[in-house]
């Protein structure tokens, strides 16, 4: 027979019991639709985990402050009426950092550590000063009016992050450069709208979305370095530098050695509170591929298991089929019909059928991953390389499981056939 017929006859057979075939195809389709809709959710996990430890930049090392235990005393004994707390990152640690070969520069942010209020109702956003190349260094863009400029020094102004934006503004006023925002007892003039579109988080100061920026000038102008808490029976004083060091190096190759250089100096220096902590955005990037490709390598296990049980569903059904058409297999093999015409009849009716599925199986993951985006807004993205991989495999598991069944089919002796019928 022509290629072409075989192939006519394969579909014909396998559309004259159309509820059957769908049914032999569900373990392949939710195999393969359950592979796809993960592997989208994945890579988009892993997109936008890229993107965030991207925009803190690979060319970065993050150095920040954090309450050492020391500062942790017990503030309910009354028999001290003021409590000074002097840690953290140091002017002197930002000179000696800055002199070393492979830095080319430092970005510096301090918490002012002041209430952001909204009315009488006290917000969660932190004021915080910051060196002037902050926008630059964390990849963020000003959505109006703009960032701050040097002759902001002296002066009331501040930037606000998108989403303190939506907490201070919540009428949706649309234009909000210009308004007053009061921070305690002090009016700040608002003069731009600051936006990470990455989701970028540093330590020490948190995501630049949900924070108010002065100047780092201004904010020793105005606050100075000590931040003051009071409660009921104490007052307590942070005496904090800064918080946040984004250190840019030069030369990224020698990052590591660095990293260690900047640690070892700070363990010297900050022995005694271990008030600091490093992150280094390439060692976060190299971990999170090795994380993805164990996760990949998982997802193909699941994959291999879902796909051979579906083959081996198909297998049991299509043996079932060569006994049902033994007839028919007796009548063409007597009308000079050749063995390799019964396996390919048999083989290219598997392979539609798992082909097909597979496809199935695709629109089926697709849309469970795209439900997924609309209720539970979690980003997901599609790779043509696992959808037509996932096609390949279909077809493969069909010539694999196929094969067998074609093979007992052509095997049926053709008298012994047609005398039992």
């Amino acid at each position: 027979m022509k290629l072409t017929d075989q192939l006519w006859l394969s579909f014909h057979n396998l559309m004259l019991h159309k509820i059957r075939s769908v049914l032999t195809s569900l373990g392949i389709i939710f195999g393969v639709g359950s592979v796809i809709a993960m592997l989208a959710i994945s890579e988009g996990a892993k997109i936008q985990a890229m993107e965030q430890i991207q925009a803190m930049g690979v060319d970065k090392i993050i150095l920040s402050t954090k309450v050492p235990p020391a500062t942790s005393k017990d503030v309910s004994d009354t028999s001290n009426s003021s409590l000074l707390e002097t840690y953290g990152l140091t002017e002197k640690d930002r000179d000696h950092i800055s002199k070393m070969d492979n830095v080319e520069g430092i970005c510096v942010a301090r918490d002012a550590r002041k209430r952001v209020m909204h009315g009488m109702k006290r917000l969660g956003h932190k004021l915080v000063g910051v060196s002037l190349d902050f926008l630059e260094e964390t990849r963020s863009d000003i959505t109006q009016g703009r960032w701050l400029a040097p002759g902001d020094g002296m002066n009331n102004v501040c930037v606000i992050g998108i989403n303190a934006r939506r907490s201070l503004f919540p009428l949706g006023q649309k234009e909000v450069v210009g308004s007053t925002i009061l921070i305690e007892d002090m009016a700040y003039k608002v003069v731009g709208v600051l936006e990470n579109r990455y989701g970028t988080s540093l330590d020490g100061i948190g995501s630049p979305n949900d924070n108010l920026f002065i100047s780092m000038k201004s904010s020793d102008a105005i606050h100075g370095k000590a931040a003051y808490d009071t409660s009921q029976r104490t007052i307590k004083i942070e005496n904090v530098d800064y918080d946040t060091f984004i250190i840019k190096i030069r030369d990224i190759s020698y990052i590591e050695h660095t990293s260690r250089r900047i640690s070892s100096y700070m363990n010297k220096t900050h022995a005694d509170t271990k008030d600091w902590d490093i992150l280094v955005p390439l060692d976060l990037l190299h971990q999170q591929e090795q994380t993805q490709n164990i996760f990949t390598v998982v997802m193909g296990s699941i994959a291999g298991i879902s796909l051979l049980v579906g083959g081996i569903g198909i297998m049991n059904i299509m043996l079932a089929n060569v006994y049902e058409r033994r007839k028919e297999i007796g009548t063409r093999r007597a009308l000079g019909a050749q063995k390799g015409d019964i396996i390919r009849q048999f083989l290219f009716e598997t392979i539609f059928l798992t082909t097909i599925g597979g496809g199935l199986g695709v629109c089926l993951g697709v849309l469970i991953a795209e439900s997924v985006t609309v209720f539970a807004n979690w980003p997901v993205a599609f790779s043509t390389w696992f959808i037509l991989l996932a096609l390949l495999i279909s077809a493969f598991t069909g010539i694999i499981f196929g094969t067998y069944p074609a093979w007992k089919a052509a095997q049926q002796n053709p008298i012994e056939v047609l005398r039992a019928e």
